[in-house]
């Protein structure tokens, strides 16, 4: 069996850099952490949030969605990043039965990779794919894996879902990151739960 898992949100906590940038890029936010979150879980895109609460033009957002795509990814901010508690176990004991998969949408491979090998992470997963903002996941999956039904992707969005279903694999949703339960309800995942730790692989 193989287990394909997104990164932010799904295996580590990513919630406070995205926040800092988002305080960071708009410094007349006074929005708090579940403020902020509580708009993104309920699948509002920073462009509702931004025209809705700051009166941004158009032309603000894109300046805004410019800067946010050159800084998420640095250093500086992915510093904030942590994984979930016990998730590093977790892994560990998974790799032990299965062939794990990581497959993220960050834009840049080799910060990604320097991530995992500060959490000890390099050596849990078969293969890293990072889409680079140039490819989607399910191709990086297709041209690299022959999958079956009895694998698994889990995510916490629904692109996430989207893609387990495009490649006719299992689905699991966590509601640890992106998405609220209703609106991860609308992708119609095989389970939906509270956390990764809370998956159990099981064959159809």
């Amino acid at each position: 069996m193989k287990i394909f898992f997104d990164l932010d949100g799904t295996l580590i906590d990513s919630r406070e850099r995205l926040y800092r940038l988002f305080q960071h890029l708009v410094p007349a936010s006074d929005l708090s952490f579940d403020d902020y979150w509580n708009d993104k879980r309920n699948k509002n895109d920073h462009g509702k949030i931004l025209k809705s609460k700051f009166s941004f033009s158009i032309e603000d957002i894109d300046r805004f969605q410019k800067s946010w795509m050159e800084e998420i990814e640095l250093p500086k901010w992915l510093a904030y990043d942590k994984p979930f508690d016990g998730v590093t176990e977790f892994l560990a004991d998974l790799k032990k039965q299965y062939d794990l998969y990581l497959v993220t949408a960050r834009q840049f491979e080799k910060r990604t990779l320097m991530q995992l090998a500060d959490y000890g992470w390099s050596d849990l997963f078969k293969q890293v794919f990072v889409t680079a903002q140039k490819s989607e996941k399910i191709d990086l999956i297709k041209n690299a894996v022959v999958t079956d039904g009895d694998d698994w992707f889990v995510g916490d969005t629904g692109k996430d879902i989207e893609v387990g279903k495009g490649l006719n694999i299992q689905t699991a949703a966590v509601l640890s990151g992106f998405l609220n339960k209703e609106k991860l309800m609308e992708y119609n995942p095989d389970i939906i739960i509270n956390n990764v730790l809370d998956f159990k692989p099981n064959k159809k």
